[in-house]
């Protein structure tokens, strides 16, 4: 399905267009997608998941630096925990999927804690500042094979995903489920 769509732009309020594209991908299955952009500058782009799954649960042991390569593949209503590096990250309203590897997701990660880090630096907060410090040197050990690491993607839709012969992947309890946030608003017509 095709569409197109207009809207005033939220910066300048002139008429932009939207187009609205559903298509099939593989590990998410039917998506739609929506781009507009106008003359201004301002984009917008989102993808909405058309299929939902039963809810699933991969773990991955990351002990070696070949499991870096991992393919990672979270949806937009995917939790994805690090235990060993205290790090939850839980869909919200402007969620994004994405397709990468262990090592990206680090990156990602190593990303926002160096940012905070810094801005703890700036607040005078030390607690924080090791805290973020302590996270830091542990993705880097963990790059270099010395620190393992526990990657698990909880999705109640059953959309993400790990693709490596390591991963086990398992049905998430339907109490399990409950307790996640989908960072979606999820209508039951049922």
């Amino acid at each position: 399905m095709n569409l197109t769509t207009n809207a005033p732009c939220p910066v300048c309020s002139v008429q932009m267009q939207f187009c609205w594209e559903t298509v099939d991908i593989p590990h998410f299955g039917e998506v739609m997608v929506i781009a507009g952009v106008c003359d201004c500058g301002f984009r917008h782009s989102d993808t909405i998941l058309l299929t939902q799954k039963e809810p699933v649960r991969f773990t991955l042991p990351v002990t070696s630096i070949e499991d870096l390569d991992a393919r990672v593949i979270r949806s937009s209503s995917g939790t994805l925990r690090i235990p060993e590096l205290g790090v939850d990250i839980e869909p919200g309203f402007a969620s994004e999927s994405y397709i990468s590897n262990v090592e990206g997701v680090l990156d990602r990660i190593e990303g926002v804690v160096g940012f905070a880090t810094r801005s703890a630096r700036e607040a005078n907060s030390p607690e924080s500042i090791r805290k973020g410090e302590e996270i830091l040197e542990k993705i880097n050990l963990a790059r270099n094979g010395r620190f393992p690491l526990t990657i698990i993607i909880e999705d109640p839709l059953g959309n993400s995903a790990i693709d490596y012969e390591k991963a086990v992947k398992s049905t998430l309890p339907d109490e399990d489920a409950a307790h996640l946030k989908t960072g979606m608003i999820i209508v039951d017509v049922s």
